[in-house]
């Protein structure tokens, strides 16, 4: 209802009660507006992770956690809720539910993110990193900053690499120093086809298998072997039925927090870079998590009877796998070349 004005233009008596009454119902209306936000409190963030929560990963993600309670500026707009152990599906089960908004962050290694964003693939190659360090450095610079743009292309925004260890191949009947030592052992593999190409030019044969159907498989003799971190040998124990551990090295992949585009747009410009901050400390923190609990695995496998080697000549492995490089290499058109550049000091 609008104030009735005399005829010199002014408020009368009566019309200036009735604009003081709609002034104080405006600032009612704000003020409750204002109270309901504050009832509502922090947004729930879900983050997904395959890892139980005393692995290095999962470690990380929990200092993550504590970074951003911790952050009044954070705190007020988020509260981190880690949904570990794969409990909400495989890696790439979470990052489709990321990209739909089912939930809001996960960690997951680049190897499945290439489903979604090509350019993640060229950091599964294998023998392409020396070692996470030389991955690191490769990471923090132009390359790094050239394959963010691509995964945030794809639909997830990035906020920081972990440290997902140097794979290498383990079995149960004597120690890789060569390549030739592979062949004729059935070794298990991720549902990959650069992994499959990768075993069959070192001259084994891969076995396509869920991971939690090694352990089974490796006692019954339904395979020979297979490959992975040293932490991961050690907490799935699948030292107890394949003895030898010998470190080739040949995949060096990183895993990755990221967040869903829609939720990082919603946070302020400040909000986005103490968010962004946070994971990277915390990836500083997860990457020393990882170096002690390698150590750790080192020890306890060793002195459970196992055998660690160092393969005589890593460079024979490279050469093996070129027609793996002959096949996949060039969707990256130079991007190979550069990195190897770059990746030396």
């Amino acid at each position: 209802m609008a104030a009735r004005l005399d005829r010199e233009g002014r408020l009368s008596a009566r019309g200036f009660q009735v604009a003081k009454a709609v002034a104080v119902l405006a600032f009612a209306g704000l003020c409750s507006a204002c109270s309901d936000e504050r009832a509502r409190g922090p947004e729930r963030w879900v983050l997904s992770n395959v890892h139980i929560e005393t692995y290095p990963t999962a470690r990380g993600l929990a200092d993550l956690a504590e970074r951003v309670a911790a952050d009044p500026a954070l705190s007020s707009r988020m509260t981190i809720d880690l949904q570990l152990g794969g409990v909400l599906g495989n890696e790439k089960e979470a990052l489709e539910k990321l990209r739909f908004g089912a939930i809001q962050m996960a960690c997951v290694s680049a190897a499945p993110l290439q489903e979604f964003a090509p350019v993640a693939g060229v950091l599964a190659l294998p023998f392409l990193f020396e070692s996470s360090e030389e991955l690191f450095r490769t990471l923090e610079g132009e390359i790094g900053a050239e394959i963010v743009e691509g995964i945030s292309e794809a639909g997830f925004v990035p906020l920081a690499w972990f440290d997902a260890g140097e794979r290498s191949f383990y079995n149960r009947t004597r120690p890789i120093r060569r390549p030739e030592d592979l062949r004729g052992l059935k070794i298990r593999v991720q549902r990959s086809e650069l992994m499959r190409d990768m075993v069959e030019a070192l001259g084994a044969s891969p076995v396509a298998l869920g991971f939690k159907q090694v352990y089974t498989s490796l006692h019954t003799g339904a395979i020979d072997g297979a490959e992975n971190n040293l932490p991961s040998y050690r907490s799935e124990r699948h030292f107890e039925a394949a003895g030898f551990y010998s470190l080739d090295r040949h995949a060096i992949v990183p895993d990755v927090v990221l967040v869903s585009v829609d939720r990082w747009r919603s946070l302020s410009g400040e909000q986005q870079t103490r968010l962004r901050e946070a994971a990277e400390a915390s990836a500083h923190a997860q990457r020393e998590y990882w170096t002690e609990s390698s150590r750790a695995a080192a020890l306890a496998v060793t002195e459970a009877g196992c055998e660690i080697n160092e393969v005589d000549d890593p460079e024979s492995f490279r050469r093996a796998v070129e027609p793996v490089y002959a096949e996949h290499a060039g969707r990256f058109g130079d991007l190979v070349e550069r990195i190897k550049a770059a990746g030396r000091p």
